[in-house]
């Protein structure tokens, strides 16, 4: 056993007191690089299979015709488990309401050992003490991640309340939004720009929402990025306010007249003008998938979304062009979605021994090779800097319909750097279980002002210093 791994072992076993886990009372053989596979191929035939779980979804990719979980299955796991003689992989489905299934999990000690997950779902599991840390291998292994990996994406895995890397990085995800280029020519509108505001935003909107005799819309402007935490928030962001502070993410700002006022401008143009479309309209058309299918349908001219859409639009969209724009500035700040996808290790690998094959899936995942099939396969940005820089070029040789899509304003916004990590709460579930159903009343069923959240807003402060108590003894 050669000196890293002994590091990581003896690291391992560490965590494992530290967080109130048994000590191993054995190890299970390291997988060995994949250049000696050949070597030691017989000694591997007769050791006991190890088993990794790894945990994600089947739409990771909008790409027509590919199913993520069978692309894995057949073609990206069997180079894995040659590689590594010895080690299985097996796939587990992330339905729907996985983030608490996954808690649940964790708590029970029956969670996958990988899992796929984004903020806040993240920050909540790290903040139950769940996630295995993996700084210290990092440390020993990829000494150099602070210099490959997206900066700003790459800093949103490191949580400094526990001080543990919470995870890797899959892939970068900003939101930008896609537009239907032709019903904007035809209604005389200037094209969206770089440096286009708020206003303008909304007077397209306003402009590309057509209703019939009875009033009734038969195309939506727009429709905002659906939800608060990956969308709404922001606009609290633009137009001055905050939903907490930076400094101990634990002051809740919603009841302050900035962050009033980026509330109230969603709100209303949902509901009150009704520019941008409702969640329950777009459920009401019956459209199988609203992701990728509202815009080709022509259901709405405008939509907000993940750095995802590309071959799928390609695809689907023949009867008008399309393009994509950056997110307008607002009032007083310019801002939008801009996540990592994350590969987290539930903190369970280390009392069942299969520590050492995990952490090498998870260099392999955050290699080259897995890192290239993000981009051609799911058209997805790159956790790896030298691939991002890259990707719009990678997309067009993959899908050679996107030559008339302008992919450089993805790559534009991250090296603007208004893309920026959601305002997560120090303890986020306390946080959620106070602010989502103050969410649901006003965006979601329309039956509530904004100013609800000038009650919530201390509410939340407090539960979050009586957590901070109660954490701290």
């Amino acid at each position: 056993m050669d000196k890293k791994l002994r590091t990581r072992r003896d690291f391992l076993k560490g965590s494992a007191i530290a967080v109130g886990a048994a000590v191993l009372t054995a190890c299970a053989p390291a997988a060995a690089p994949a250049g000696d596979m050949a070597e030691a191929g017989g000694e591997m035939a007769d050791a006991e299979e190890i088993l990794i779980r790894f945990a994600m979804w089947d739409w990771y990719a909008n790409t027509p015709g590919v199913r993520w979980d069978e692309w894995n299955q057949t073609e990206a796991f069997p180079l894995f488990e040659e590689a590594n003689p010895g080690t299985k992989l097996e796939w587990e489905p992330l339905g729907s309401g996985w983030p608490d299934k996954i808690l649940t999990q964790m708590a029970a000690g029956t969670a996958p050992d990988i899992i796929s997950t984004w903020s806040p779902h993240i920050d909540t599991w790290a903040e139950k003490h769940q996630l295995l840390d993996l700084q210290p291998l990092i440390d020993a292994d990829i000494p150099n991640a602070d210099d490959i990996y997206i900066g700003f994406a790459w800093d949103q895995m490191w949580d400094p309340f526990n001080n543990i890397r919470m995870g890797m990085l899959s892939d970068l995800d900003i939101t930008s939004i896609y537009y239907n280029k032709t019903a904007f020519e035809e209604e005389g509108l200037p094209l969206p720009t770089i440096d286009w505001t708020e206003d303008e935003y909304l007077v397209a909107a306003e402009t590309l929402t057509i209703r019939d005799d009875n009033g009734d819309i038969t195309r939506w402007g727009g429709q905002l990025r659906p939800g608060f935490w990956l969308s709404y928030s922001y606009h609290v962001e633009t137009h001055g306010g905050e939903v907490r502070d930076e400094e101990t993410r634990m002051l809740c700002g919603l009841g302050e007249p900035e962050a009033q006022e980026g509330l109230e401008w969603v709100r209303r143009n949902m509901w009150d003008t009704n520019v941008f479309a409702q969640n329950n309209q777009m459920t009401a058309t019956g459209i199988p998938n609203m992701w990728t299918g509202l815009l080709p349908a022509e259901v709405v001219a405008m939509a907000e979304r993940s750095a995802d859409q590309f071959f799928a639009l390609a695809e689907s969209i023949t009867e008008f062009e399309w393009d994509i724009a950056h997110i307008p500035s607002g009032p007083k700040d310019r801002a939008c979605m801009g996540l990592p996808d994350e590969w987290v290790v539930y903190k369970g690998v280390v009392e069942r021994g299969n520590h050492d094959e995990v952490w090498e899936m998870m260099k392999w995942l955050t290699g080259d090779w897995y890192q290239e099939k993000i981009a051609t396969v799911s058209g997805r940005i790159p956790g790896l800097l030298a691939m991002a820089d890259s990707w719009a070029d990678t997309l067009r040789q993959t899908d050679p319909r996107l030559e008339q899509v302008r992919l450089e304003t993805v790559v534009e916004q991250l090296q603007m750097g208004y893309p920026r990590r959601g305002p997560t709460f120090r303890f986020q579930q306390i946080a959620e279980e106070l602010i989502n159903p103050a969410v649901d009343q006003v965006f979601i069923e329309g039956k509530a002002p904004v100013s609800i959240f000038e009650d919530i807003g201390p509410q939340v402060t407090e539960a979050q210093q009586d957590a901070l108590q109660r954490a701290t003894g």
